[in-house]
């Protein structure tokens, strides 16, 4: 019976969502004279295979032509535990698709002539100031096409469960005073979410409205998003779909990088988005942009910057990620497309201009991803596309097999042979007679772990194994750098795209005393929101293999250490995506021990850490979080946490500061066999038994 009334309910929400949906802000309520049966056919089945492969919680998702709002659906719980059906106005965090909406007011003030495109960004924002000296070339442009030149992204503070309480642009307009640039101005584009941040700042600061406020007035409200907004504060509960643990729903994530990822909507409002932008930057009688702006969009902006190796994946425009998608591309129509990821959650708009169709896909939990959503998308357009004869059929899935080998000759295997690093891998590319293999650097074991084994050089010039022909490798050498290139299937698996994947390296010497003295050492974070998901990863060390040196926090990030002995800097020139979240790495000493700044996170030495001791653990000026070390070896200890406000918080980590327990308030805990860390966010009283 529970399964009858449950089936019913789905069916009443989806007649609702077929059939109750208002129409686009000034459009007819005419919806589309096609009927697009196998099409929603068709996104229906590739909806439900995402749930499936990705366990994901629920999607939604909206498909619109140029006449209007043609599908939108739901699929399963926007919250698991209660059961809840979601209805298309659930609002998703749409992570980096926030980027469309910084774009558009950025085009916004060029239109109202606020702002000239290729102006430099410090002649609107005084404040704005970075180490690098060319800084004062970086234009508005340059800020939407990814190719400042800024370093890594400021993690710091950027994602909350509750609302930040200042501003988390000023904070990255801050850190930025204090880092160089990656690489000059305009000259490649690699992925880079500082651009669209600084957005937030530059709108304030030629208008004198919060970008909030004027992305409500000149955006939201024009297209009648109405269920679009920032997460300035929390949300009623069933509003918003919720990221699932298991089974358990997580609460409300705060993005608070709002011109880059924080915003939330739903597919039906970003469709009004994705019909504006069809229309030339209008909507019905609102005009939000002129057609000159749009058109701007989607030009490629990789045409002209350093970009040996083209990626249809990531063409950029300004704001696109790219204005070849290659799913569309492999069937000659035009697609732009923007996509948007964070733990748990996948998001993706993608426009056929000139055939004026758009899909966007939203979903969460499991291992759903902006790539989950390009499938679904992709397989609704080419399907739409199919239906209306404007391609033959939906092209079919590519099943490659091995092709023709030839041989190699032994200087061109010696010549791609060696090291290869990326923005968070290490890796190495090894000659085994005629065929090359290709493995990881795996910390852990302080070994290599295969990735691409048995590469044979093929009749294409490109290398690949027996075992997995859908995937090949090339190299290419371009303004004296050399490339590992890679070639794989992607999205609905009908194309192959290429993608530069590593830059060749190799060591400049031995490492200069300073450097190689600080390998092995720990250190960890102590400025960080205390909901962050820094605090689950909280360690940092410097690695080293054959006089190679990484920061290490996760991933390895190569550095230079010859560049000072107090600054490893970053040196890395990857366009594309491989090449971004880069850092130096830099020395500060404080009260004599070597401190360890790392973007705008800044990392203690372990051997600083004092012994837990009974008394009041005290957060100083500077809003530092402290650590305390408990030796537990052979005894019991019982400790009792009690902070001094109401709610503080602490954690607790085992002897490799792995996270074992965390709480809010006071609490006895028993710790026994081993060393242990505190973490205090807040002065709280301790007493150790």
């Amino acid at each position: 019976m529970k399964i009858i009334e449950s089936n019913l309910l789905r069916r009443i929400i989806f007649l609702c969502s077929i059939f109750c949906i208002l129409p686009l802000a000034g459009c007819s309520s005419d919806s589309s004279s096609f009927s697009y049966n196998a099409t929603v056919a068709e996104g229906r089945a590739a909806a439900n295979d995402a749930l499936k492969n990705t366990g994901a919680s629920s999607i939604s998702l909206a498909f619109i032509d140029g006449k209007g709002l043609v599908w939108a659906e739901t699929f399963g719980y926007a919250d698991k535990a209660s059961k809840t059906l979601p209805t298309v106005d659930i609002m998703y965090p749409i992570c980096s698709m926030s980027k469309m909406v910084a774009t558009i007011a950025a085009m916004k003030l060029v239109d109202q002539k606020l702002v000239s495109l290729n102006a430099p960004l410090a002649d609107y924002i005084p404040a704005f100031s970075m180490l690098s000296p060319e800084y004062t070339q970086i234009t508005i442009k340059m800020l939407l096409n990814h190719s400042s030149g800024f370093p890594g992204v400021d993690y710091r503070n950027a994602a909350t469960y509750s609302p930040l309480p200042f501003s988390y642009s000023a904070q990255v307009l801050e850190t930025l005073k204090t880092q160089r640039l990656k690489h000059s101005p305009g000259y490649l584009s690699v992925y880079c979410n500082e651009g669209f941040t600084l957005v937030d700042q530059l709108v304030p600061a030629v208008t004198g409205k919060s970008y909030v406020q004027f992305v409500q007035d000149e955006i939201l409200t024009p297209l009648g998003m109405n269920h679009s907004r920032f997460p300035l504060d929390y949300f009623p509960d069933g509003s918003f779909a919720k990221r699932h643990d298991g089974n358990t729903p997580l609460p409300q994530l705060f993005v608070n990088d709002f011109a880059s990822g924080g915003l939330y909507s739903t597919p039906t409002d970003m469709a009004k988005i994705a019909m504006m932008l069809i229309g030339g930057g209008k909507l019905g009688d609102v005009r939000i942009l002129s057609e000159a702006s749009v058109a701007a969009m989607g030009v490629d902006q990789t045409v002209a910057t350093f970009n040996p190796v083209k990626s249809n994946e990531w063409s950029y425009g300004l704001g696109w990620d790219t204005v070849r998608q290659p799913g569309l591309d492999a069937v000659w129509v035009i697609g732009w497309l923007k996509t948007g990821d964070y733990q748990g959650l996948g998001t993706v708009i993608a426009v056929a201009p000139a055939e004026k169709l758009a899909v966007i896909v939203m979903g969460a939990s499991g291992t759903f991803s902006s790539g989950s959503a390009t499938i679904v998308a992709e397989r609704i357009l080419l399907k739409a596309l199919a239906e209306k004869g404007r391609i033959a059929a939906m092209p079919a899935r590519l099943t490659p097999t091995p092709r023709a080998e030839k041989t190699p000759t032994d200087e061109f295997l010696n010549s791609v042979s060696g090291y290869y690093a990326r923005n968070d891998i290490f890796m190495r590319v090894q000659r085994q007679g005629s065929f090359l293999n290709i493995a990881y650097h795996d910390t852990s074991t302080n070994g290599w772990e295969d990735m691409m084994p048995g590469l044979k050089l093929r009749d294409d010039d490109r290398f690949s194994s027996d075992a997995d022909p859908s995937q090949s490798v090339s190299f290419k050498t371009a303004d004296g750098r050399q490339y590992l290139v890679i070639r794989s299937l992607g999205g609905y698996s009908h194309y192959q795209d290429d993608l530069i994947y590593g830059q060749q390296v190799a060591a400049g010497g031995a490492l200069p005393v300073a450097w190689s003295s600080r390998v092995g050492k720990k250190w960890v974070v102590t400025n960080d929101h205390p909901e962050s998901f820094k605090w689950d990863l909280p360690l940092m060390q410097l690695y080293a293999v054959d006089n190679l040196l990484f920061a290490m926090t996760g991933g390895l990030q190569m550095v230079n250490p010859f560049f000072s002995d107090a600054r490893a800097s970053m040196m890395l020139m990857i366009p594309q995506k491989f090449g971004k979240e880069l850092d130096d790495v830099v020395i500060e000493t404080r009260a004599g021990k070597e401190w360890i700044r790392f973007g705008s996170y800044l990392y203690r030495p372990e051997e600083t850490i004092p012994a837990l001791s009974n008394g009041m653990v005290s957060i100083g000026a500077e809003g530092l979080a402290e650590w305390r070390s408990l030796d537990a070896t052979g005894i019991t200890k019982t400790v009792t946490i009690t902070p001094s406000v109401a709610g503080g918080r602490w954690k607790i980590y085992d002897s490799t500061f792995k996270q074992i327990e965390r709480g809010e308030g006071t609490k006895a805990v028993m710790l026994s066999g081993g060393k242990y860390y505190f973490l205090f966010h807040n002065t709280a009283n301790v007493n150790s038994t």
